[in-house]
């Protein structure tokens, strides 16, 4: 019995991966055997620094996902029964398990907050500043999310007197944070940064220098 499960597990597993996440190792791999059996000086380079970028985009959008998860985690419950095919769209099999692994971690939001501004930002690690830009990017958001969501216990207790209520409320609420979240995804993808000089001076002011002479508004300029 226990065989037969790990075996349906380990097909569900198999074929819940999109294909794109199997091209691009696939690519990465075969990059890196080219690389290795040939021993070719400049596309090294080459290799080494697209790697970079690949890693340095993945861990960038990668910093919005546990926020992205808590307002899953808030807000879709509310809307599972009314509203089944968004919730189907915006819960694959890797966020659904994501979700079933961090609702066992109690005070998330808190822990997520502790190592990002305590260690990520305070030390500036990684070294790299637009993971760190995506860093305290995705802190505001989830800050401002806590605020959100009381408002929205508060409102929700007035003036939604049934469920069907504040279900539509949570979707509305729901779809207004995917709104925030898509373009900073999209950003983050592209290695863009916010172009509203107020909300980026905002989190440009909690990283700091990284140089006597950095100034952030010129990116063309070094530390």
């Amino acid at each position: 019995m226990m065989f037969t499960v790990y075996v349906i597990s380990t097909k569900r597993i198999f074929f819940d991966v999109y294909w794109i996440e199997i091209i691009l190792f696939f690519f990465l791999v075969l990059g890196f055997l080219v690389e290795q059996k040939f021993n070719i000086k400049k596309p090294r380079k080459w290799f080494v620094k697209f790697n970079g970028l690949i890693l340095q985009r993945i861990l960038s959008l990668f910093c919005y996902y546990i926020p992205y998860l808590d307002i899953i985690n808030t807000h879709l419950p509310l809307i599972e029964e009314t509203h089944p095919y968004i919730v189907r769209l915006f819960l694959p099999t890797f966020i659904v398990d994501s979700l079933q692994f961090i609702q066992q971690i109690p005070f998330l939001p808190f822990i997520y907050l502790m190592l990002g501004y305590g260690i990520f930002i305070r030390y500036k690690l990684p070294k790299d500043r637009f993971i760190r830009y995506n860093i305290m990017y995705g802190i505001i958001i989830l800050s401002f999310q806590g605020i959100i969501h009381e408002l929205f216990l508060n409102i929700t207790k007035v003036f939604c007197l049934n469920s069907k209520d504040r279900s539509e409320a949570a979707l509305l609420t729901f779809l207004g944070w995917v709104l925030i979240f898509i373009p900073c995804s999209i950003r983050a993808i592209l290695g863009k940064y916010e172009s509203n000089p107020f909300l980026r001076e905002a989190i440009e002011v909690h990283l700091g220098r990284d140089g006597p002479d950095f100034v952030w508004w010129d990116r063309q300029k070094k530390s």
